[in-house]
Formats: C-alpha cells, sequence, structure tokens
C-alpha cells in the first residue's frame, strides 16, 4: 500500500513539474487593459414589439487571468459596457402625459430607444496557439457573464410623445409618461432588468511586444440569455458583436 501511495506521489508531481515548465518562461498570472467599439442590436421574443435597429456603442475593462499551462488560463474581467437598444411597439396604444396634456393619446408609431449602462464580470476559459511567424499566436475564449445595470435612460419618439434623455428610474416631472393598451386597461412597463446574464464566445490574436508585454485584438460576441425588460406584454433580450483592442502585461 505504501508503495502505491508512493509511486502516485510521483506521478502527481510529475504531472505538476511538467505543467509548471510548460510556463516556466512566462508569468503564471497576467493582467489586462482593452477598449473596444460594438454594434448593439435587440431581438424582440414578442409580437407586440419590433428590432428598432442597430447602434454603435463601446465598452472597457480589464482582466485577470491564470494560466494551467503555456496555452490555457481562466480569466475573470471586470468591464463597463454601454449598450443602445431601440425597440418599435407595434400595438395600437395610448400614451397619458401631465406635462404634454396628453391623455389617452392614440398611436402606434412609438419608439423607445434605451441608453443602458451595465458592470459587467464575465467568467472565460482562454486558448492559444503555439508561437506562429515568431511572434504571433491565435487565440480564442468562452464563457459566461454576469451584468448588473447602473444606468437606464430611454429616448421616446412618436407622433404624440417626444422626449429625450428620460431617466427610466427617476423620470423628472416633465418627462413621466404612462402608455396603455387599446385592449387593456393595465399600463405597460418601461422599466428594464437589474440582472443582465449572457454567453460569451470570441477569437483573435496577439502579438509579442517585449518581455511578457503583448497586444491583442479579436472579436467577441455577448449573447443576452434573458429578457432586459422588465415587463409582461414586451419581452426582447439585447446583444453585442465588439472589437476587442487590448494589452496584456
Amino acid at each position: 500500500m505504501r508503495i502505491k501511495n508512493i509511486f502516485a506521489l510521483i506521478i502527481c508531481a510529475l504531472i505538476i513539474s511538467k505543467a509548471n515548465a510548460q510556463i516556466s518562461d512566462e508569468s503564471k498570472y497576467e493582467f489586462g487593459l482593452r477598449i473596444s467599439p460594438q454594434v448593439s442590436w435587440s431581438k424582440p421574443d414578442s409580437k407586440s414589439i419590433t428590432d428598432g435597429g442597430i447602434s454603435l456603442d463601446w465598452n472597457y475593462g480589464f482582466h485577470v487571468a491564470k494560466k494551467f499551462t503555456s496555452r490555457y488560463a481562466i480569466a475573470f474581467e471586470v468591464n463597463v459596457i454601454n449598450m443602445t437598444s431601440k425597440i418599435k411597439i407595434t400595438d395600437s396604444i395610448k400614451v397619458f402625459s401631465t406635462s404634454k396634456s396628453l391623455v389617452g393619446a392614440p398611436t402606434s408609431d412609438m419608439s423607445l430607444n434605451y441608453h443602458l449602462r451595465y458592470l459587467q464580470i464575465p467568467i472565460l476559459f482562454k486558448m492559444t496557439t503555439d508561437p506562429f511567424k515568431d511572434k504571433w499566436k491565435a487565440y480564442g475564449e468562452f464563457g459566461i457573464g454576469l451584468s448588473f445595470l447602473l444606468r437606464s435612460k430611454v429616448d421616446v419618439t412618436s407622433s404624440v410623445l417626444k422626449l429625450n434623455d428620460v431617466d427610466v428610474d427617476n423620470p423628472d416631472n416633465g418627462d413621466i409618461f404612462y402608455i396603455n393598451s387599446d385592449k387593456f386597461d393595465k399600463n405597460y412597463s418601461t422599466q428594464i432588468n437589474l440582472i443582465r446574464p449572457s454567453f460569451i464566445v470570441g477569437g483573435g490574436l496577439v502579438y509579442d511586444l517585449v518581455g511578457n508585454t503583448k497586444a491583442y485584438i479579436g472579436l467577441r460576441y455577448d449573447n443576452g440569455l434573458a429578457d432586459y425588460m422588465d415587463a409582461d406584454k414586451w419581452t426582447a433580450n439585447n446583444s453585442y458583436t465588439a472589437l476587442n483592442i487590448g494589452i496584456i502585461f
């Protein structure tokens, strides 16, 4: 029994030493900063609304990665995500606004353009290839992200009401409005959910600069997994594709 235990310990030590040898010339941890222009959009899941089109936004953040070998790592990120999510209401609705003297004004052409800001915490599995052309590597990544709503504002456009930069949670007196369906007495909610889960996948190229410092560029697709609107009548998720440009230390 003792011989078996000793043999098992030797095998484990060899595996660990081999993994460590693969990254002996590099730091086992890496830190990075990035900025990312992105294209954002909404995908409605109900017939009451349609997609209002794409928008150009941006995000930024930093990451810490723990390497297991020279090619595989787990990364934790902290990002600030700005997303514009546009929807168009296809139902015939009535609009109420005391500041605009609207009492049940009918319309069927309302658009809501949400300007959202999230604090995102992703966990990603990262993979890199062996070097090619001396200093280049390709990388891939996938994982999940959890975003927390920091700010939500909306621009309202219709034939009967136009409002800009309305604070969704705490609107000014002149920005308060309600939407009601022709078929239902219940007001539609224009609130946004506080949490946004997403699936992340991406890839790109890394270039060795000097020492452990590297530059990278790549694409990232962040797919919203849940309804971002806090409404019973309307459901939609929001997603984006970003061009990641960053530096690793």
